[in-house]
């Protein structure tokens, strides 16, 4: 049902609010902010896509709360660091074509409930630095380059973990790595008349690597993958939703709470 096609962008802008500015993470989804930038697309499916685009997202939580780490009185296996509780989460990404202003592509999502665990840094060399499990996800979505006319998605729960090496404490490289795993329900239905609506539960992975130096900027590639699946036979079952993007790009922080990304 989807299509493949490239969307890059030539530049992504990103400012910053909350209590904490962080060194730039994709999956931080206990910040604020707002980003603008111009891409371009090529080889897609229509000739009536190919092009300029202007693309802004941007993240807003309505209420956070510091709640304290659980902790077993006979186990200090836990490590030390803070967490936060996230009460309605709302983001989003919209993308404009060239010459018209008409929205192509947009994804918008709500979160219920959210907790983020940022771990102190430790002497070992790998280490676990976040933490994050959301409750309750919506995401609603279109891609007209694509023919998804409108695709909607119900995550009963999140969880990721982000894991870090370092040679030691004052090196200035490092590398990290991530593993979401999603699990709920989809719907999907085309432009195209001859694909039929579909609806289906749905199982999600998404994994991350980045390299970086301190004042350098970090290198990242990323995956995600949403598969859907039925429990009868696929000859009875019919059509199932799939999502697959990938993702490599350049980030590096210009200042204290202002991002620039390159990324394709």
């Amino acid at each position: 049902m989807r299509h493949s096609y490239l969307r890059g962008s030539l530049a992504l802008v990103c400012l910053t609010v909350g209590h904490v500015c962080a060194a730039s993470n994709l999956w931080d989804i206990d910040d604020n902010y707002f980003g603008a930038a111009i891409a371009d697309a090529q080889w897609t499916i229509d000739e009536s896509f190919p092009g300029t685009k202007l693309i802004v997202e941007g993240a807003y939580t309505f209420e956070r709360t510091s709640v304290p780490i659980r902790r077993r009185s006979y186990c200090d296996c836990v490590p030390r660091g803070s967490r936060d509780r996230m009460i309605g989460s709302v983001w989003g990404q919209l993308q404009w074509g060239q010459g018209e202003t008409k929205l192509e592509y947009g994804v918008i999502g709500f979160g219920a409930l959210a907790y983020q665990t940022d771990y102190d840094p430790a002497d070992e060399r790998f280490q676990p630095v976040t933490d994050t499990l959301e409750w309750g996800v919506v995401r609603l979505g279109k891609d007209d380059p694509l023919g998804i006319d409108s695709y909607s998605e119900l995550a009963a729960m999140e969880m990721a973990r982000i894991w870090e090496y370092r040679q030691s404490a004052s090196s200035p490289w490092y590398a990290n790595v991530g593993l979401n795993l999603s699990l709920g329900y989809a719907w999907a239905e085309s432009t195209n008349e001859a694909y039929q609506e579909v609806s289906n539960p749905i199982v999600g992975t998404w994994w991350r690597g980045t390299i970086g130096r301190r004042a350098w900027g970090e290198l990242y590639l990323e995956q995600r993958v949403v598969n859907g699946f039925t429990f009868s036979s696929p000859a009875r079952g019919g059509s199932v939703s799939r999502e697959a993007v990938a993702r490599v790009g350049y980030v590096n922080k210009i200042s204290s709470c202002l991002e620039i990304e390159v990324f394709a």
